[in-house]
Formats: structure tokens, C-alpha cells, sequence
């Protein structure tokens, strides 16, 4: 990389080898997220709420409405699952990334 800045050579080397872990760590992030109870129950206000907020709202005091819950989770699944298929390659590529080549058996010799 003879003549290229410091900003060249991190775009062409560093960046496409760190790309696949980045993905799956954003899709993961994503993931911890978009399930976010706990935060989002004692934060939010009534104008803003989470999706698995939203679904504990099918619980009322006559009891769960479950066709409300089970519409409400397919609804939920949705967002996630696509962006899953989308970056499926990226994530086996970025999760197995830093595994060890050598079987568990072989003494490295």
C-alpha cells in the first residue's frame, strides 16, 4: 500500500476483514435491543413504547388474549427475521472469524 493514507489503507485492508464481525455484532445488538423489556417499561412514556411492552398490553384483568399476543409476536418477528436472512452470510463469516483452525485433538506439532 505504498502512497496510501492512513485512512486508504484502514478502507482497504483493516475494513473489509473487520466487516463480517461488525455485522454480526450490529445484528446482535440490534437483536438485544429490539427485545428490550425492562428499559423500556420503567423509561418510556405512554407515546413511545417497545414492541414486547406493546405485547404485555394483551394482559388485562379479564386475563391474556392470546390472538392479540400471537399477532402482535408475528408482527414483532418480522423485522428481526428479515434482517437475519439478509445478512446471513455475514454473520456465520463474522461469528466463526476468530476460531482456532487446528482441531482440539492435535497438539500443534
Amino acid at each position: 500500500m505504498d502512497g496510501a493514507t492512513h485512512f486508504g489503507a484502514f478502507s482497504r485492508v483493516a475494513l473489509p476483514l473487520a466487516a463480517p464481525a461488525m455485522a454480526a455484532t450490529a445484528l446482535i445488538i440490534f437483536a438485544f435491543a429490539w427485545n428490550e423489556f425492562l428499559f423500556a417499561i420503567t423509561i418510556s412514556s405512554n407515546n413511545s413504547i417497545t414492541i414486547p411492552v406493546h405485547m404485555a398490553g394483551a394482559v388485562d384483568t379479564r386475563g391474556v388474549q392470546f390472538w392479540f399476543m400471537a399477532t402482535r409476536a408475528v408482527i414483532a418477528m418480522i423485522p428481526p427475521v428479515l434482517l437475519a436472512l439478509l445478512a446471513q452470510r455475514y454473520i456465520v463469516r463474522g461469528l466463526t472469524l476468530g476460531r482456532s483452525r487446528a482441531d482440539p485433538g492435535e497438539s500443534g506439532d
